[in-house]
């Protein structure tokens, strides 16, 4: 998926807003409208907005819940996948913690006495590590998502492509039949794939309600993590998840 920079305010845009006339978007850029008619077509056919008249929304797909009710949901199986997850973890290590409320609870599950060093832009992990002096704790700046307790932006980024991890853990909003995960929002997707391409190991940590759950933007495949942790109940949702892992070299933690 390739969009230009403008494009990709666009969405940041977008998902503040939830809906955009072609003239306040034509108006901020600085372009005629028809030029914002363009972007508002490709983002159209990408899946990643929908065209209305007059402007441009979110489409029902990206509207993601906020973390605090995410946070809510399926707690069990996502303490049970953190519980086993923190196990692959040696001290000193240095820790990429991506967004989300599964990698939050991952954060809550480190032990306090091992000694770590996370970097993170989940201001749920901040919460999380703020009692365990032992984890020196990375927060990367940027815009504030309130909704998701979270950080997102260039300035995001930037601060994340300073370090190189030993680990990186990430979630997803969705996963298919094909082994591919995927995102709500394109700069979601960015910040996950930059998390995973600096670290060593790579760790993707999945609730069963994720797989063959839609999602618009595509963040990688199977073959770009080293361990996937996920609830007994994931082989349910999808028969074909072992076979999936194995082809693509992939340790599956059922948990």
């Amino acid at each position: 998926m390739s969009l230009t920079p403008r494009q990709r305010e666009i969405i940041g845009w977008l998902n503040d807003a939830g809906y955009l006339s072609t003239e306040q978007l034509a108006s901020r850029f600085g372009v005629s409208t028809q030029t914002i008619r363009r972007d508002i077509n490709e983002l159209s056919v990408q899946g990643l907005a929908r065209r209305t008249h007059g402007g441009l929304s979110l489409s029902a797909s990206q509207h993601n819940l906020s973390y605090l009710q995410r946070s809510a949901n399926h707690v069990e199986r996502k303490r049970r996948i953190a519980a086993v997850a923190v196990g692959m973890l040696e001290a000193d290590a240095t820790v990429f913690l991506g967004y989300g409320t599964t990698v939050a609870d991952f954060a809550h599950a480190l032990p306090a006495d091992l000694p770590l060093r996370v970097v993170t832009n989940n201001l749920g992990v901040v919460h999380a590590l703020a009692d365990k002096p032992r984890i020196e704790t990375w927060v990367a700046g940027g815009r504030l998502r309130a909704g998701d307790l979270d950080v997102m932006g260039s300035a995001s980024l930037d601060f994340l492509r300073r370090f190189r991890a030993h680990v990186a853990v990430c979630s997803a909003a969705g996963f298919d039949e094909d082994g591919a995960f995927y995102e709500f929002q394109p700069e979601e997707a960015e910040l996950s794939r930059v998390l995973l391409s600096h670290s060593h190991l790579r760790m993707l940590l999945l609730d069963s309600s994720k797989y063959l759950h839609n999602a618009p933007c595509r963040v990688g495949t199977l073959d770009e993590i080293d361990h996937l942790f996920t609830d007994h109940e994931a082989t349910d949702a999808l028969g074909t998840l072992p076979a999936l892992c194995e082809q693509a070299g992939v340790a599956l933690h059922l948990c």
